[in-house]
Parts: C-alpha cells; sequence; structure tokens
C-alpha cells in the first residue's frame, strides 16, 4: 500500500512540475510575442522621428494606437514561476519596480497616442523618443542582454 501511495504522489509531483513548467514556457512565448509586436509598431514611428522614413500621420496614429493596446497586455505573463526567456530575475524579486515601470509604459504609449492625434511630426518626436527611454530604463534594469 505504501508503495501505490508513494507511486501516486509521484505521478502527481511530476505532472504538476509538467504542468507549472509549459506555463512557464507559455507564459514566456505570451509576453515575448506581445513585445515582438510593440517592436513592429515602433520600428516606423521610431524612423519617422529619426526622418528615416517619411512621415505619415495616419500610419503614424495606427501604430501608436496598437503600441498603446499592447502596452497593457505583457505583465500578465511575468507571473510567479515564470522566470526564464531573457527576462533577469531582478523582475521577480523586485516586482513593485518592475510593475511601476510597465505603468509608465503605458501612460507614455497613451501620450504617444495623444502625439500622433495631433497629426505633426513635431508633435510625435518627443513622444516617441520618451518611450524609447521608458523601454529602455525597463530593458537596463529587467533584461538579460542579447
Amino acid at each position: 500500500m505504501k508503495k501505490l501511495a508513494m507511486s501516486i504522489l509521484a505521478s502527481v509531483a511530476f505532472v504538476s512540475a509538467g504542468h507549472v513548467m509549459a506555463d512557464a514556457d507559455a507564459s514566456i512565448e505570451y509576453r515575448q510575442s506581445i513585445y515582438k509586436a510593440v517592436k513592429w509598431h515602433m520600428d516606423p514611428l521610431g524612423a519617422m522621428a529619426r526622418g528615416d522614413q517619411a512621415f505619415d500621420a495616419d500610419a503614424a496614429l495606427h501604430h501608436a494606437r496598437q503600441v498603446s493596446a499592447l502596452s497593457h497586455m505583457p505583465l500578465e505573463g511575468f507571473g510567479e514561476g515564470t522566470e526564464g526567456g531573457g527576462a533577469k530575475p531582478e523582475i521577480w524579486s523586485n516586482f513593485e519596480q518592475f510593475s511601476a515601470g510597465m505603468e509608465r509604459f503605458q501612460e507614455h504609449a497613451a501620450e504617444l497616442v495623444a502625439a500622433a492625434e495631433k497629426g505633426e511630426l513635431q508633435a510625435l518626436r518627443p513622444a516617441v523618443g520618451q518611450l524609447g527611454q521608458t523601454c529602455r530604463a525597463c530593458h537596463d534594469n529587467f533584461r538579460e542582454r542579447q
């Protein structure tokens, strides 16, 4: 009977560990996918702001709105037990600071939309720069160098 109980207990532990692993892998994939989408939309905004691409007010507004919508999504991919994927352990040991950085991301993404709604490159440039600085600060503190 003890052997049966131990076998069942070991099986449950193994299945549970596999479930946590799958959740961690799915969480890492989820947040990395969101950040790839953010980059997809930030690249043309950055190119417009630098003058490497012609300013297109409609495209800028579209990309800014997408970045703003995406800014609300990644935090849920950083739950307990989802370490890895280029994320530094400091995210989980200093989650308040990390969460505050994510809130700044959302705020500056909303400011980017407001700037893009003006339809002027002069309004867009500083908003793109501010959001870029926000992203860089979080990457410096919480992302492994690639």
